[in-house]
């Protein structure tokens, strides 16, 4: 059976300009009426365009799919599935921890009006953190530049992480701007891990979200207030992330999620 282009359009829903490019790369052969200059193409070209199809479907390159339905040996075609399927193995394991960050990323927001000006007890993550910017100035040394790009390489993984020096609570004004990374992207730590880095182990907590223009020690003097009020004190650096900034006619409003380590106080 032949079939001229225009019905080969309606039959499989494939353009006619497309029909000349797969035939210009050589997935289909339609024979030519020398007198009128017709395509006819028969069923094995339409069958052809299908299995094309059925390989970019399963993610194949346009080029890898027309060399497998059009000069592979099934052994060959065999060793091009076996890549593929390590190819997909590794996107799912990336939107799978893609989504994890998500549902991360879902829970800070969600955490704006359910917590803010409270205060939860509570285990803070385990990160991995590097800074790179000491109140508004960044760090641009040659060293601390190159592992910046190696950081935001990692996106959308990382955090945008902020680091209060114990000593600096209450009256200081020492804040640390960086990058943190959860503990649980094992993959991506062996790239990130390099001197300069910190491991922040998890740690008893107070948690809180605070509402603020410009984050500064002396922000954490409520929630200091409430430590003293339940016979704890800080025992560790301050760390977080900023969650957002919303701004209105008259004002700014950063919202940073914080946990600050805590111990009770010595009787």
């Amino acid at each position: 059976m032949k079939y001229k282009i225009g019905d080969v359009q309606r039959i499989l829903g494939i353009p006619a300009e497309t029909l000349r490019y797969f035939e210009k790369k050589g997935l289909i052969t339609p024979c030519k009426n020398e007198g009128n200059n017709y395509r006819y193409y028969d069923t094995l070209d339409l069958n052809k365009l299908v299995a094309y199809k059925s390989y970019r479907g399963m993610e194949f390159s346009m080029d890898e799919s027309l060399k497998i339905v059009n000069s592979l040996s099934h052994a060959e075609v065999t060793g091009s599935i076996d890549s593929q399927i390590k190819v997909i193995e590794n996107k799912i394991n990336y939107y799978q921890a893609l989504r994890i960050r998500l549902e991360e990323l879902k829970h800070s927001y969600e955490q704006v009006e359910a917590i803010e000006g409270k205060f939860r007890i509570t285990d803070s993550p385990e990160v991995f953190l590097f800074y790179n910017q000491v109140n508004d100035a960044f760090c641009t040394e040659e060293e601390q530049v190159e592992m910046t790009h190696n950081w935001l390489k990692q996106l959308p993984f990382i955090c945008l992480a902020l680091h209060v020096p114990k000593d600096e609570l209450p009256l200081g004004s020492l804040v640390h701007y960086g990058y943190a990374i959860s503990t649980r992207y094992e993959e991506i730590l062996t790239q990130l891990n390099a001197p300069g880095v910190q491991k922040i182990p998890s740690q008893k907590s107070i948690y809180t979200i605070l509402a603020c223009e410009f984050l500064t020690p002396r922000v954490f003097t409520e929630v200091l207030d409430y430590m003293k009020q339940h016979d704890l004190v800080l025992s560790g650096d301050v760390i977080g992330w900023i969650i957002n900034e919303e701004r209105s006619a008259t004002e700014v409003i950063r919202y940073f999620e914080v946990w600050l380590p805590i111990a009770e106080k010595s009787q």
